[in-house]
């Protein structure tokens, strides 16, 4: 019995020293390491504390990439950002086509994608109540282009701006809830 009590002792001196070494000898712990890499900022001591505590604090990093009329996120949402796609194509000389891959969506942050599928150059606009929020540049065929946008509830008009491809038939409608 004491042999067992005396082995099992070593052991867990052992097993103290081992774990309590290297913090021990200045060496940082992997857990300890991995703590200070998480924050960027850390180096630039003057703006360490912003940043990292309002991130701690839940806040949310509200850019938007690319268009105009771009905001923070009205909602505060935490979750993903929802996600369309917007393929354009000519279906006939005189019928032009707008798909989306969804007919609506959250409103907050959302990717949206143009595709264009078709043969001719084609741009996009997001228009809510007459009012251009996003707009994509002019892609050539088989070109896509992806922008970040916050948006609100209502209903969305998505077109194509050029010539006269809305009014053959390239504009479709996206509610926004």
């Amino acid at each position: 019995m004491r042999r067992a009590l005396g082995a099992l002792g070593v052991l867990l001196l052992t097993c103290a020293i081992a774990f309590a070494g290297p913090a021990a000898s200045g060496a940082s712990s992997p857990a300890r390491t991995a703590a200070k890499s998480k924050c960027k900022h850390r180096a630039k001591r003057h703006h360490h504390r912003k940043r990292c505590h309002k991130k701690k604090a839940g806040a949310v990093d509200g850019t938007t990439t690319g268009g105009a009329g771009g905001s923070k996120d009205p909602g505060g949402s935490s979750g993903p950002p929802g996600r369309l796609l917007a393929t354009e194509r000519e279906v006939s000389a005189t019928q032009l086509q707008l798909q989306l891959s969804r007919p609506s969506l959250s409103a907050g942050t959302a990717i949206v994608e143009q595709y264009n599928a078709g043969s001719d150059p084609h741009n996009l606009i997001l228009e809510k109540a007459g009012q251009v929020a996003f707009s994509f540049e002019s892609l050539d065929p088989g070109g896509d282009a992806r922008q970040t946008v916050t948006l609100t509830h209502g209903t969305w008009t998505l077109y194509c701006s050029l010539l006269n491809h809305r009014s053959l038939g390239m504009q479709a409608t996206l509610t926004v809830n």
